[in-house]
């Protein structure tokens, strides 16, 4: 057995930690171990650093979620002063929590990371393989080594093929292995409305998002030397068009479909004088995991990253102009 201590022989108590912003792979690995570790009997708490997606609030489990912010602090501070265990899912850097890392370097909780990224830091006990699709893997496989498969029901089933779906985009990236499938197949098994997933996850547009779109497309630029195309979406159209979380998301993947474009950046100024986020997208060998890591304080994985700036948008976008020359051969050559 992985953990004997959390086999349920003696309760404890865990906070389970998603990183900012969580995506798909974040909150169904998060809430198929919430789902799990309350079956041993434990005292679990999930926090998100931050507000997530509408998209995701069909999951089954959401309503347990504890989201960071002035009104909660003093009660998250609490929860992960008191924890025995803290579990860092699908990140491995504490800078993916914001204002909650502060939280945790006088707590004295055994920290669990179980991620798939590249590099991690140092954690007590690590589950850690970058070379697997997506997080919920691993959680499948963490569940498998506490020998309790047995354990995994519709609810736990659903929210580890959401995250396997979503990170591995519906099943077509170059990650997806024959465990994948393995595992997909298996919790198909146990129950799972496939066609219920599939409606939920498919885009659906609201009217102030399409615009947003439309915004991103009509800045979006094409660098044909360099096979790379990249837009923009700033504060006035974020304040223009009423922007809710998640509205994004997506813009990214409309340079990657241009023919002979291997590579696709997305710069997005949420409001003015804050950070500049700025997303990344490849196809073949050019690894966008380590050209944020160099440039852009970021990281990810080879064909999808992200990154930040401390400057304005045009002063960021100038940056990654003048960066990107030096990746001429890289991005000739990717495919």
């Amino acid at each position: 057995m992985l953990f004997p201590s959390i086999d349920g022989k003696n309760q404890k108590k865990i906070v389970l930690l998603p990183h900012d912003n969580p995506d798909g792979d974040a909150l169904g690995s998060s809430l198929a171990l919430l789902f799990y570790l309350r079956k041993l009997k434990h005292d679990v708490d999930l926090i998100s650093p931050t507000e997530y997606s509408e998209s995701f609030q069909w999951l089954p489990g959401t309503e347990n979620i504890l989201v960071f912010s002035e009104k909660t602090q003093s009660l998250v501070k609490k929860k992960i002063a008191n924890s025995d265990y803290v579990f860092f899912i699908d990140f491995n850097n504490l800078s993916r929590i914001k204002n909650l890392r502060n939280f945790f370097f006088y707590s004295k909780a055994k920290k669990i990371l179980i991620d798939h990224h590249p590099f991690p830091f140092p954690f007590d006990f690590m589950f850690s393989d970058p070379t697997v699709a997506a997080t919920s893997i691993l959680v499948f496989r963490f569940i498998s080594e506490m020998n309790s498969l047995d354990k995994i029901d519709k609810k736990i089933a659903t929210c580890l093929y959401v995250g396997l779906m979503t990170d591995t985009g519906f099943f077509r990236f170059p990650s997806v292995t024959s465990e994948t499938h393995f595992i997909a197949g298996k919790l198909i098994e146990k129950g799972i409305d496939i066609d219920d997933i599939h409606n939920h996850l498919q885009e659906k547009y609201n009217e102030n998002k399409l615009k947003l779109l439309s915004q991103a497309l009509r800045k979006l630029k094409i660098i044909k030397k360099y096979r790379t195309a990249y837009t923009s979406i700033n504060a006035s159209d974020i304040n223009l068009y009423s922007y809710k979380q998640g509205d994004t998301e997506g813009i990214i993947t409309y340079g990657l479909g241009i023919k002979n474009i291997v590579f696709s950046v997305f710069f997005f100024e949420e409001k003015e004088k804050s950070p500049i986020k700025i997303s990344f997208r490849s196809k073949g060998n050019f690894d966008v995991n380590m050209f944020a890591r160099k440039h852009f304080r970021g990281g990810g994985h080879k064909n999808a990253a992200g990154g930040i700036l401390e400057k304005s948008l045009s002063e960021s976008i100038e940056y990654f102009l003048n960066i990107i020359p030096n990746y001429h051969k890289n991005l000739m050559f990717s495919i």
